[in-house]
């Protein structure tokens, strides 16, 4: 699909273009092979878990920013859509702030906040959070094509990422409630991507508002790609 095309699509056609390109670019990884098979040793677990904070604790300030973009002289339900999201993020809905209820998981594999912070992550998991936080600063379509599509909206028929790595971590002894992370995101997820797609009309009615979140969200889905394939690299 060229990057501004001849004529704006609709929502319907732009959201089928947005899922085809996800279904396109499905996660390949030696890495999460090896995870769901529970076959991971504790270090190569314990390294995924501080990659993994350093995607984790920026999302929060990405979203805020994001939301600022909001252009709520015009009409306020989408910030109100993206509001909620947040919302829920910091804790103040139904379950604890995200950002501690991942400290937990890792407190559960016996990583502290200090350790998890030292750890230098991956190249690939430096370009996956460093893609939602330019996008999301960048202007509100761009946000809604980095983190409310390229991140929120669920492919149908495919398992969220939540769901995949709670399977996947069932088999390591990790407790129950240090868990709760994955849990809510299991939840959240479908509530978030129909959130998301909930807010696309109003800002996909022109091809150069299309263009921009087109770009932003193949980008953010390429770089995630590359997330996960780059976990590779901890297979030795």
């Amino acid at each position: 699909m060229a990057f501004i095309t001849d004529r704006p699509l609709s929502a319907r056609e732009f959201l089928d273009e947005c899922l085809a390109f996800k279904k396109a670019h499905p996660v390949q990884s030696r890495f999460f092979s090896v995870f769901l098979e529970g076959k991971l040793t504790p270090e190569q677990l314990r390294l995924w878990a501080k990659d993994m904070y350093h995607y984790i604790q920026p999302a929060i300030p990405a979203l805020t920013a994001w939301l600022a973009h909001a252009p709520t002289i015009i009409e306020r339900d989408t910030a109100r859509l993206v509001a909620t999201n947040l919302a829920g993020e910091m804790g103040f809905l139904r379950e604890a702030d995200h950002r501690d209820l991942y400290l937990k998981f890792l407190a559960g594999l016996g990583i502290d906040e200090a350790e998890a912070r030292d750890h230098l992550p991956l190249p690939s998991t430096i370009g996956a959070a460093s893609a939602i936080g330019y996008f999301c600063r960048a202007s509100f379509e761009e946000g809604l094509g980095a983190f409310g599509l390229g991140v929120e909206l669920q492919v149908p028929g495919r398992p969220n990422g939540a769901e995949v790595i709670v399977k996947a971590l069932r088999h390591y002894d990790i407790p129950r409630d240090a868990m709760e992370f994955y849990f809510v995101h299991v939840e959240a997820e479908e509530e978030h991507g129909g959130n998301a797609e909930a807010a696309l009309e109003p800002f996909t009615r022109t091809r150069e508002q299309q263009a921009l979140v087109r770009r932003a969200f193949q980008w953010t889905v390429l770089a995630h790609q590359g997330m996960q394939a780059g976990f590779d690299a901890y297979l030795g």
